[in-house]
């Protein structure tokens, strides 16, 4: 008899599923920081001093280079941005001299008198909220204390073209607080208005609110114009039940003009008004880059104070500086520059027309 058929072979085993392993949970996205800082030393010495008088006597007119024949710590800056997408946050705080002179330059206050101290001083915290974005469209909003948007220069000295400020830096505002929209139309023109307290003040002196105005315009990679406004009663009300004074005007225009990769030209015209008393000047500077180790400017401008019927003072200033940059993290500024008074004045700290200075400035920052 033949054997019998093998069995058939049985069917293989269903695989068995086996779960894939979860992914692990993505972390939520935090803001993203980014740092900064500047440590700001001069020292500066008054050329032409009074007869038989000290060395030491501080200059007249400056905005922040004040402290003559001493080594003075300007200002140690830290700043730091947190961008958490459509909110970001903004925090520039410092000490040194010029934080005595900013916190003492609110409407009714009183400028230390030379040599200054260091103190410690918030420059801006604020807070920005995007609230709509379509291509190079942009509206966004701040909250809290920033700089002002007047003006050729600004507060970091490593921003500047030359190390001391001009006079038209010393006649407009520094700081304001309060809220500011900002409407970014296209790449070629930028919108701003803002509701702040008035000219450094924080609080506010009175019961005024002040109203700016800006629109900055990028003509081509070459030129760019930015005019502001601001417009508001800026005098100490104290106990009265309506705030006196007259309204305080601020007109402030700045062409800036990039000639070529080595050349830059700045210009800059301010008028205030309030009341009978009004500002007028302009100031036109000048950058050339020689290479990446040495670069010269130089400022000159104009300044006429409209004290009262036919009372004018009139000032003028003179400035040049050569930067000695070292890698991109320092830089050796030294400075010459000349005040002169029209209409047979004198400066106060020396009794003459002209005030004369030397100043050699270190720059560090990142």
């Amino acid at each position: 008899m033949p054997p019998p058929p093998p069995p058939p072979e049985a069917p293989p085993a269903a695989p068995v599923a086996v779960a894939a392993p979860m992914a692990p949970a993505a972390p939520a996205a935090g803001p993203k920081f980014t740092w900064g800082g500047l440590v700001d030393m001069y020292y500066m010495y008054l050329l032409n001093p009074a007869d038989m008088s000290s060395t030491m006597e501080g200059t007249v007119g400056r905005a922040f280079d004040t402290n003559t024949n001493s080594f003075t710590t300007n200002l140690a800056l830290l700043s730091l941005n947190a961008a958490m997408d459509p909110v970001a946050f903004q925090l520039d705080m410092g000490y040194g001299a010029m934080g005595s002179i900013i916190n003492n330059s609110q409407v009714g206050g009183t400028l230390p008198t030379p040599p200054v101290p260091g103190a410690f001083v918030l420059l801006q915290a604020y807070g920005t909220i995007t609230a709509m974005t379509n291509g190079p469209m942009a509206l966004t909003f701040d909250f809290g204390k920033f700089y002002t948007t007047a003006g050729a220069e600004v507060i970091p000295a490593n921003k500047n073209w030359l190390y001391s400020r001009s006079l038209l830096f010393n006649a407009i505002p520094l700081l304001h607080t309060g809220a500011r929209v900002n409407l970014k139309v296209n790449d070629m023109v930028s919108l701003q208005g803002s509701v702040v307290n008035g000219w450094n003040d924080d609080p506010d002196v009175n019961a005024w609110k002040t109203i700016g105005l800006s629109a900055s315009i990028t003509a081509s990679p070459m030129v760019s114009i930015v005019g502001t406004t601001y417009f508001g009663k800026e005098t100490p009300q104290a106990g009265a039940p309506d705030t006196p004074g007259d309204m305080r005007f601020l007109a402030d225009l700045v062409g800036a003009f990039t000639v070529n990769d080595k050349v830059g030209l700045n210009l800059n015209f301010d008028y205030i008004k309030e009341g009978d008393v009004y500002l007028v000047g302009v100031a036109a500077m000048g950058r050339f880059v020689i290479n990446e180790h040495l670069n010269i400017a130089a400022r000159g401008e104009f300044v006429r104070n409209h004290i009262a019927m036919d009372v004018n003072q009139d000032i003028m200033e003179g400035t040049v500086m050569l930067g000695v940059p070292v890698g991109k993290n320092f830089e050796l500024r030294p400075e010459f520059r000349v005040d002169h008074l029209g209409q047979d004045s004198s400066f106060p700290n020396n009794g003459k027309s002209s005030q004369i200075t030397g100043t050699v400035a270190a720059l560090t920052y990142f």
